[in-house]
């Protein structure tokens, strides 16, 4: 429980202002967030530039998380401070839970030395200190690896947790499958086996079957994922292998100075430590099956089931990453923030492993030479997390860097655009700043329908905020200014305010004219 204190009061700490972190995906979590809260529908702020809507409604990201951030939000929070309150109650429940699980399943020094290495992992950092759905995500996979630890003979309580990682995050059908096969592996008949994977089912299947009608039930909801077999999964590999290396070998100085053989090192120590939580495991199933023959125990013991339950999410995370990028996203990046479960579940498994190892072993050297390597990595892992969350404080993260914070486009449509819809290549900024929807503006494949969007523009009286930093998938700021029918109504230094020629605008009175009363 004060390990769960201090994660919640870190989260708290990190996400001071500047922070927390705005990532793109934050737009629809904030403002569907906020739209449930105060009308009870998921709807985002922002659309299409030919939709007589100014939001859509939320069809491309579940709603699990927006919901959670929706309960602060109706208490009367602003949205980005509830997603705080969210993102630490999430790290308090991951933490308080895996150390429970471990401190009872191996040691609690085992347990506490968990704690300590998620607090010093960067991944960990990186996905609290901004509005990401991943916090929650990873709380609800905790919860699921404790039901199906400690209460595996009640499946649906593993299956309601998966079914919540599902509604937060789509890659919580790894959960789901990681559930039901536990559930189904089980000993027991043919029938009850079954059962036991149907009730593990049963609430995702009733949860996502609503979310599903009521998705199908909308009319002009994007397809989410063009279905195809897409290539270049060896350097999604490269990288995914990249990430693993920074987090087995931390290196705090990683952007200045590289570490000589540092994959080389990371394959070794990835290698040394499977070796230990295989060893113990073997070990600890030995002492198990020679037990059983002789007490007639069926049930494993509780840190068994746990390296076993890791193990099983393990792989099934994996297997639905790798399933995805091939058939689903070629843009999916095995980053730290894909891998964070992977991270996460991984120090689970190496703390158990290696406290059921050290409690198995009578040598004294190997377990000097462990206790060498894991000071080393907490000491190079605490610094560069330590250096990472400095900088996020100093000058924000995302949306909220240095750059998107003092944006003159923004000053202006503050002001001089109040009165005006707004259009623009960065949605995002429009409702993290004013807290306003926006329409986009035409994206590279819709250049011939240049002239539809700037009737549409002079239609609604609106505004375009072109950035300068171009957005991935739309039109550039050079090409925009050269659209026929367009006029620059302000030059700012991060990007140009236009407008249709052509729309009326309302005579200006005298100078000398007092300013006109409302009736």
């Amino acid at each position: 429980m004060l390990l769960g204190i201090v994660a919640f009061a870190l989260v708290l700490e990190i996400t001071d202002p500047p922070a927390p972190g705005l990532d793109p995906d934050a737009l629809a979590y904030m403002g569907s967030a906020q739209s449930f809260a105060q009308h009870g529908e998921f709807r985002t702020p922002t659309t299409r530039w030919w939709s007589t809507d100014s939001t859509a409604a939320l069809a491309h990201f579940p709603p699990g998380f927006a919901t959670a951030l929706a309960v602060p939000v109706r208490l009367g929070m602003d949205p980005m401070q509830g997603a705080r309150l969210v993102q630490a109650l999430s790290a308090f429940v991951i933490v308080t839970t895996l150390v429970l699980l471990v401190s009872e399943a191996a040691t609690p020094v085992a347990g506490v030395l968990l704690a300590t290495a998620l607090f010093s992992t960067s991944a960990m950092h990186e996905v609290h200190v901004s509005v990401l759905s991943e916090p929650l995500y990873l709380a609800f996979l905790v919860l699921a690896l404790f039901a199906m630890v400690r209460r595996p003979d009640q499946p649906w309580r593993a299956g309601l947790a998966a079914a919540l990682a599902t509604l937060t995050r789509y890659a919580g059908i790894s959960v789901v499958g990681a559930v039901a096969l536990w559930s189904f592996g089980r000993r027991g008949t043919i029938a009850v086996r079954l059962r036991n994977a149907a009730l593990a089912l049963l609430p995702m299947l009733v949860l996502q079957g609503l979310w599903f009608v009521r998705t199908r039930r909308l009319r002009g909801a994007e397809q989410i994922r063009q279905l195809a077999l897409y290539s270049g999964l060896g350097a999604a590999l490269q990288k995914g292998a990249t990430t693993l290396t920074w987090w087995l070998v931390p290196n705090p100085d990683e952007w200045d100075e590289k570490l000589p053989y540092q994959r080389g090192v990371a394959l070794a120590a990835g290698f040394v430590i499977a070796l230990i939580v295989l060893a113990g495991a073997w070990r600890l199933r030995r002492t198990y099956a020679a037990r059983a023959e002789s007490s007639e125990r069926d049930e494993a013991p509780e840190s068994l089931r746990l390296l076993a339950a890791t193990s099983l999410l393990i792989a099934s995370y994996v297997g639905v990453l790798l399933v995805s990028r091939l058939v689903a996203d070629p843009g999916i990046p095995f980053d730290e923030r894909i891998l964070a479960p992977v991270m996460l579940l991984g120090a689970t498994l190496a703390a158990t492993g290696i406290a059921v190892w050290w409690q198995s072993t009578t040598s004294e050297l190997p377990k000097i030479a462990v206790v060498g390597a894991l000071l080393g990595w907490w000491a190079a892992a605490g610094s560069l997390t330590y250096n990472e969350a400095i900088w996020a404080l100093e000058h924000g993260s995302d949306f909220t860097s240095d750059q998107w914070r003092h944006s003159d486009l923004i000053d202006w449509a503050r002001t001089e655009g109040a009165a005006h819809p707004l259009y623009t290549n960065w949605p995002v900024m429009s409702y993290f700043y004013l807290r306003r929807p926006a329409r986009d503006v035409p994206r590279l494949d819709e250049t011939a329908r240049m002239g539809a969007f700037v009737d549409s523009l002079r239609a609604h009286g609106g505004r375009v905020l072109e950035f300068t930093t171009p957005g991935i998938e739309y039109v550039s700021l050079d090409s925009m200014v050269k659209v026929p029918g367009l006029r620059v109504v302000a030059r700012r230094t991060d990007g140009v305010v236009l407008a249709a020629v052509g729309e009326p605008t309302p005579a200006r009175p005298p100078r000398s004219a007092p300013p006109s009363r409302p009736p």
